[in-house]
């Protein structure tokens, strides 16, 4: 499975599934959440010192991706897969990598990525996890016109 900021992502469809009592998919698949091919964490650990940001619209264009539709869930998918070969041929030692091993390195470089940015820029909320982050799941509560806080 490819996906863009794995964490966020998954993290989120895991959360909603649990939420409304379906069984996640990491339930559902075979081996769990695994392989995850993120190319943000390709991206950083292949180029860490690029100037820019890491958006998927500014790292597809960073490599020449055409990417006319961001925020659309599809072309968004379209993109990050299409970006995860690239950063792969661009970068041999990432592309060769096997997918249970490039799962297995992601974690690690996403552990590294996290602790040098923390120490270049302490402070900010980096989530050392993934591809899923550890999230409380609260019940679903519908809310009348006007109540917008959680029970």
């Amino acid at each position: 499975m490819v996906a863009w900021h794995a964490p966020f992502v998954l993290t989120t469809i895991e959360a909603e599934l649990r939420r409304h009592g379906l069984a996640t998919v990491s339930d559902r698949a075979p081996h769990g959440l695994v392989p995850i091919c993120d190319p943000l964490v390709l991206d950083r650990h292949a180029d860490p010192f690029r100037s820019g940001g890491r958006a998927l619209e500014t790292v597809a264009e960073w490599y020449g991706i055409p990417h006319d539709s961001a925020g659309d869930a599809s072309s968004d998918a379209e993109t990050a897969l299409v970006l995860a070969r690239i950063i792969g041929s661009c970068f041999p030692p990432v592309g060769r990598l096997s997918r249970p091993a490039l799962h297995r390195e992601q974690v690690s470089w996403h552990e590294t990525y996290v602790r040098d940015a923390e120490a270049w820029r302490p402070g900010r909320h980096r989530d050392p996890h993934w591809p899923l982050s550890p999230v409380e799941v609260l019940p679903w509560t519908d809310h009348g016109p006007g109540q917008l806080s959680a029970s």
